[in-house]
């Protein structure tokens, strides 16, 4: 397989994606346009123990048939740390770009091409649908964390695997949030993200700054007990929540 840009990945990502790839290539062969690596591994928030190796797959055609040789290699992946891939098109792209705005918009910004054309470069996302899609998962992320609490509540490091799980899905929503207001394509880390947030928006940061800093599961986040930070979490969600409801 010709790759390329793959030594512009960290190192531990580069020796499970060789193989992947080259077994990928093996089985789909000139079906593939183009495999690109997307998210956390491509910049500077990449923790190697914690954070996914993300990878989209452009296909000719994406068919069963042609998925199902995959199989066994996409489970080899998943036991290295490479979350099962997204197999596309490019017809499935170009028509969904208004239903996956943050997802598409994320990949784009991320992206590091590793084989074949940059099937991403021209794609341009519509900033109402961007919106629509941040208030739809803000606002469903409160509910599950909602239904979380009453689940988890009794289980000491339950409500902080819920609030840690909810912070790492929003990540993308935080960005395109800050993306729609300022018009920044390029994104700085996750912690700048926050501090920019504050500025832009009038919040307070800390709370999204401690779950990103705190790396322990001790039924608590920073100075205070998970259940009392949940209150402060869910505050904050909602107030940023009626601020994108008036972008």
């Amino acid at each position: 397989m010709n790759m390329k840009n793959i030594d512009k990945l960290p190192a531990n990502a580069q020796k499970v994606l060789e193989p992947f790839l080259n077994a990928v290539m093996t089985e789909c062969g000139e079906n593939v346009v183009s495999i690109v690596a997307y998210g956390s591994v491509t910049g500077p928030d990449y923790n190697p123990k914690t954070s996914d190796i993300n990878i989209a797959v452009v296909l000719k055609d994406a068919s069963i048939s042609k998925l199902k040789p995959l199989l066994k290699t996409a489970k080899k992946g998943i036991k290295s740390g490479i979350t099962a891939p997204l197999f596309l098109t490019p017809e499935y792209i170009k028509m969904s770009l208004d239903t996956f705005p943050i997802e598409f918009s994320t990949m784009k910004d991320s992206r590091c091409v590793l084989f074949g054309e940059d099937t991403l470069e021209s794609i341009t996302v519509d900033t109402a649908d961007l919106r629509r899609e941040c208030e739809y998962q803000l606002k469903g992320k409160m509910l599950m964390i909602r239904q979380a609490y009453l689940e988890q509540a009794l289980c000491r490091k339950g409500i902080e695997g819920v609030i840690k799980s909810a912070f790492r899905s929003l990540m993308p929503v935080f960005k395109s949030i800050l993306r729609i207001k300022t018009g920044q394509s390029s994104l700085p880390d996750n912690a700048e993200v926050f501090s920019q947030m504050g500025e832009e928006f009038g919040l307070d940061p800390a709370s999204f700054l401690e779950v990103l800093r705190d790396k322990k599961m001790d039924g608590r986040i920073g100075e205070k007990s998970a259940e009392l930070f949940l209150e402060d979490f869910l505050a904050q969600l909602e107030r940023l929540s009626n601020i994108v409801d008036n972008l």
